[in-house]
């Protein structure tokens, strides 16, 4: 059995939509949307494909990921490998591999090409750090959640993906671990046996192709599949809460640290305590459920 992620992520026209439609339907309540074709109003749309990338910037050399040899007991922080950007494209393009190029600084390297693209009106507050993701085809990027908990922009150019997303209010379902923005699970292939709470998990799906937006609220859990090699670009903007805010703020400087140094000072032992924890807290999600559950029953019959 599958984890249930049928209901589709909404979709509107990136074009067409307002201002005050996307404020008031999608960032003050936090859902998330497509928005198709929103980047076809920017150079880049047309402009920005793998022979431009190779001739405007292939020499220089990026370190890139591999998804089978990532610790799930670590964030990603050393490159697996080092090759010429060049190289890199031209395997994605055409042969295997499980190489992943994420969060580079594209615009460090060519500063021109912001001129490119823009920040889309439908919004403000955005914050200028524009990232870029590169994968080949079938690559996955395991579930997680933003560390600064922005509001993310993410636009797809070459190729496609495939979207997961889950609310943060599901976080203990996911069996999110302690001190981390990470799950061990794989919604793919969810192991119902060691993790029964993702019986209880609901999701929602979506394909980005060319030129589509995906607006992602913050804290929103995201899984994302390669369906075909490509890249896409992301943006952020800051989360509307303080509240959130502040806890971006704690996750990228306290949180983080003192993770790096329990794990490093107890090893493989603070990554069993930590998915220790992390089911401890899916049972009492799973008890909470069905204590309302049975609450809701008893209203219906008085």
């Amino acid at each position: 059995m599958s984890i249930d992620v049928s209901k589709p992520i909404p979709i509107v026209d990136g074009q067409k939509i307002s201002r005050e439609e996307f404020e008031k339907n999608y960032v003050k309540p936090q859902k998330p949307v497509i928005l198709r074709g929103l980047w076809k109003q920017y150079p880049a749309y047309a402009k920005w494909n793998y022979a431009f990338f190779k001739t405007t910037m292939g020499d220089v050399e990026v370190g890139l990921y591999s998804s089978t040899k990532a610790d799930p007991s670590k964030t990603m922080s050393e490159p697996t490998v080092k090759m010429k950007f060049s190289e890199y494209l031209q395997l994605i393009e055409k042969e295997p591999t499980d190489l992943r190029l994420f969060l580079f600084p594209i615009f460090k390297y060519k500063p021109e090409l912001l001129k490119d693209f823009d920040y889309p009106t439908i919004t403000k507050n955005y914050m200028k750090l524009p990232f870029m993701f590169f994968g080949p085809k079938n690559a996955i990027t395991r579930m997680h959640q933003d560390i600064d908990m922005s509001n993310v922009f993410l636009t797809q150019f070459e190729g496609k993906k495939r979207v997961v997303l889950f609310p943060p209010d599901q976080s203990d379902l996911l069996y999110r671990l302690p001190f981390n923005v990470h799950s061990t699970v794989d919604i793919d292939k969810p192991d119902y046996k060691e993790y029964p709470a993702l019986k209880y998990a609901k999701g929602l799906t979506g394909i980005l192709e060319y030129g589509d937006t995906l607006f992602m609220p913050s804290g929103y859990w995201h899984h994302i599949e390669y369906v075909e090699g490509g890249y896409g670009l992301s943006v952020r903007s800051l989360p509307t809460q303080f509240s959130v805010k502040l806890k971006g703020f704690y996750n990228l400087t306290i949180q983080r640290k003192l993770d790096d140094m329990l794990r490093f000072t107890f090893g493989n032992k603070w990554f069993e305590l930590k998915k220790s924890i992390a089911k401890k807290r899916a049972e009492r999600a799973i008890k909470r459920m069905h204590k309302n559950n049975a609450h809701s029953g008893d209203l219906a019959f008085q």
